[in-house]
């Protein structure tokens, strides 16, 4: 190939969440949430981090279906009670807003007036209408939506972040309010026009154990968003490379796969965005084993793609860090780690009672796997690899 000759690179994104030609839509996942939304359950995406819940979140609220309409919101700067109140009402409203049917502009109408509405915009809502209980608003508008006769569907992203925060700050009892007035709309059925659903980037289970209230999310219907398929990988790779300069045959692309190990859409965008850069510099398309290598210490090299994953763990479990985090040095150090072990340290921490919460975090999280019965592994080399770059030396505990 020339040097001079126009090189395409791949359509890769790892900053922001993957959307239209960047994103692989998983036809099986979308099938089984509308199926469940439609039968009238409440949605908690669980889901390892990176796996792309916020992609496919906004694709869902995108593509919905007749007699829906959907918003995507990521709700993580939220910080008082009244705050979410009324950033769920406006949304509710800005939703409504986006349907074409004829009752559901009528409805609209009727809001304008009530609230003295002057703008609905994709920015917010701007009301003429001072100190609104919101909370009260949303219990008296929601059964209101019959009237719509569209079913809105509320995508709330970095919801646990927001509980979370508020047990941080001494928020405790409005955390608590939060989640009980949700629980009562679940249960209500004046409110079966209206479905929220629930994610964000740390188990929504593992912060209401904090807070001891696990009956008020125990209603809610789990989907389990995994790694892509060998099949469903080779379709986002063909996607990305899709008249890129880069080639990859079918034996590359089976040692990039074996490479990864764990098939996140993010960890292959990772590499095949190193593999071009290497490539591209050496002006070289057709791809080798000896280049695979070079991206994956290459994208190891760039701590910012993984320092996301200890700053998490050192902002959310603070007090409980030095134990997590000597799991997971140990893991990394030995390629894997026992239930036993893990029992033996949570000894010398005095954690006993509770110690296998703290591996069902990491389980959620995206962190760890089990492979087999009792027996966990970083759930990617990749991780495993920044572990033991970022704890050179470790001593065990």
């Amino acid at each position: 190939m020339k040097a001079n000759e126009e090189w395409v690179h791949p359509n890769t994104i790892t900053g922001d969440a993957a959307t239209n030609e960047r994103y692989l839509r998983r036809d099986r996942i979308n099938e089984y949430f509308w199926r469940e939304v439609i039968k009238g359950n409440h949605i908690l995406f669980v889901a390892p981090r990176r796996v792309g819940k916020t992609s496919i979140m906004k694709d869902l609220a995108g593509n919905c279906p007749e007699g829906f309409v959907c918003i995507y919101e990521n709700i993580e700067g939220v910080t008082s009670r009244n705050e979410f109140y009324r950033r769920l009402f406006e949304l509710i409203l800005q939703c409504v807003h986006r349907s074409k049917i004829k009752q559901a502009k009528d409805f609209i109408e009727r809001c304008f007036t009530q609230y003295s509405i002057t703008e609905i915009s994709k920015s917010g809502i701007k009301l003429g209408v001072q100190h609104i209980d919101y909370e009260k608003e949303i219990r008296d508008l929601i059964p209101e939506l019959t009237k719509a006769t569209v079913h809105v569907v509320i995508f709330l992203d970095e919801f646990s972040e927001v509980i979370h925060k508020f047990k941080k700050s001494g928020l405790h009892e409005d955390a608590i309010d939060i989640l009980h007035t949700l629980r009562e709309i679940r249960s209500d059925d004046d409110f079966r026009h209206f479905t929220v659903v629930y994610a964000g980037s740390i188990g929504l289970e593992f912060v209401i154990k904090q807070i001891d209230r696990p009956k008020l999310i125990n209603d809610l219907h789990p989907i389990q968003l995994d790694a892509l398929t060998e099949d469903e990988a080779n379709l986002l790779i063909t996607q990305l490379t899709q008249n890129a300069t880069i080639r990859l045959t079918e034996n590359i692309r089976v040692y990039l796969k074996k490479k990864i190990s764990y098939l996140l859409p993010y960890y292959l965008q990772l590499m095949i965005e190193g593999v071009d850069e290497l490539a591209f510099g050496r002006n070289t398309p057709d791809i080798s084993e000896e280049i695979i290598d070079a991206a994956f210490q290459k994208v190891l090299k760039d701590k910012k793609n993984f320092e996301d994953w200890l700053i998490r763990l050192k902002e959310y479990q603070l007090v409980h860090f030095p134990f997590i985090n000597d799991i997971l040095k140990h893991t990394a150090y030995h390629g894997q780690i026992t239930v036993q072990e893990v029992y033996a340290k949570a000894e010398k921490f005095e954690r006993t009672e509770d110690y296998m919460d703290f591996i069902e975090q990491l389980l959620h999280d995206g962190y760890l796997t089990e492979p087999k019965k009792h027996i966990y592994q970083f759930i990617s080399p990749l991780l495993q690899q920044f572990w033991l770059q970022k704890y050179p030396v470790y001593h065990e505990q």
